[in-house]
């Protein structure tokens, strides 16, 4: 009976793994008409379909909406049809947490190579072009503005919540988000703790939005900024917590690295990591394998072991480095936190 059960789980799995382009196409599809911003003017067919400019009879656009709302962006009541939260937040263009370009930008690193994977796999790696390099100044220029939506989308307030389970929460005095981008997780754990301030660094290019994010939040007083590669630039001194996330993927080496994080930290302060840790032979998590498997293809295999940053911290010299699995937005994460010693009195 196991088996059938596990057999018939298995058919499930494959008929839902065919969806996935359905899914995409009708998000796509609704980015490109802006169907939120349709139907934030009217819950009426005939409206809607003036507004989305439609042709002839509004079957095709009925159809459409349902697909929308089986996905969860369309609530339809008695024929009419309106954004659900979701779709305000997300799909909105004057949302601030809107990801529709995100999307867009994810579509064309996770779908750039899907239509030649044997290919890639019987000849290897291609040439890719500077522009593509996810290491590229200009990637991370035009990443950065659309990182600032994703982490305000929910993210940033996850990131927060960890910082305030910290048994060290209330003394946090200063803090560094190292490659912390738009700089919005920072902003929004500075935010929160009345006598916290923050330093984020980051490459020149993506500090002009960090800069623009800091002065949207009124915290320039509470805020600045580190301009260049964390690998040579200094980090300064005197933190009580350094925080890092989705980012360590270009630190040529990582022990030279921790150990001047370790120094740049007060006596018994606190490193925090939030990035994947591949485990099972690098086979899961599925959404961290699959969604990185295009750049993979291409030799741009970034992702981390499990335990890989753990073990580069204790080698470092922290005190103490613990790690637990943190299911968050992108699948499971592992978060690391590691404490450096305090001075003997």
């Amino acid at each position: 009976m196991n088996d059938i059960a596990d057999r018939i789980k298995a058919v499930e799995n494959l008929f839902d793994i065919t969806l996935g382009p359905v899914r995409m196409a009708v998000l796509e599809a609704a980015l490109e008409m802006d169907v939120a911003g349709a139907l934030q003017q009217s819950d009426e067919v005939a409206r809607v379909a003036k507004l989305l400019g439609v042709r002839g009879d509004h079957d095709n656009l009925r159809r459409f909406l349902d697909a929308l709302a089986a996905m969860g962006f369309v609530a339809k009541r008695h024929g009419r049809y309106a954004n659900t939260p979701l779709a305000e937040d997300l799909l909105l263009p004057s949302s601030p947490t809107c990801l529709g370009d995100l999307v867009a930008n994810l579509k064309e690193m996770q779908f750039r190579n899907l239509d030649r994977i044997p290919e890639l796999v019987r000849n290897g790696p291609p040439e890719v072009r500077p522009e593509d390099r996810t290491d590229a100044e200009g990637f991370w220029r035009r990443s950065a503005r659309l990182l600032a939506s994703y982490q305000k989308a929910g993210v940033a307030e996850l990131v927060a919540g960890l910082v305030e389970e910290l048994p060290e929460y209330p003394h946090l005095r200063r803090m560094l988000d190292l490659g912390g981008g738009p700089g919005i997780m920072c902003l929004t754990t500075v935010a929160r703790h009345p006598r916290l301030s923050g330093v984020v660094c980051d490459q020149p290019a993506v500090l002009d939005v960090t800069r623009e994010e800091i002065a949207a939040a009124g915290l320039e007083r509470r805020m600045d900024t580190i301009a260049g590669d964390y690998n040579t630039v200094d980090l300064g001194s005197g933190y009580d917590l350094i925080w890092t996330s989705h980012c360590l993927y270009f630190v040529t080496d990582l022990d030279r690295l921790f150990e001047r994080v370790l120094a740049a930290l007060e006596p018994g302060g606190v490193f925090m990591s939030l990035h994947e840790g591949l485990s099972r032979e690098r086979t899961l998590p599925e959404p961290v394998v699959l969604s990185r498997l295009s750049l993979a293809l291409e030799g741009q295999d970034t992702c981390f072991e499990h335990g890989e940053i753990a073990a580069a911290l204790h080698r470092a010299g922290f005190e103490s480095v613990e790690s637990r699995d943190t299911d968050l937005i992108m699948g499971d994460m592992e978060l690391i936190t590691a404490r450096k010693a305090r001075t003997r009195p």
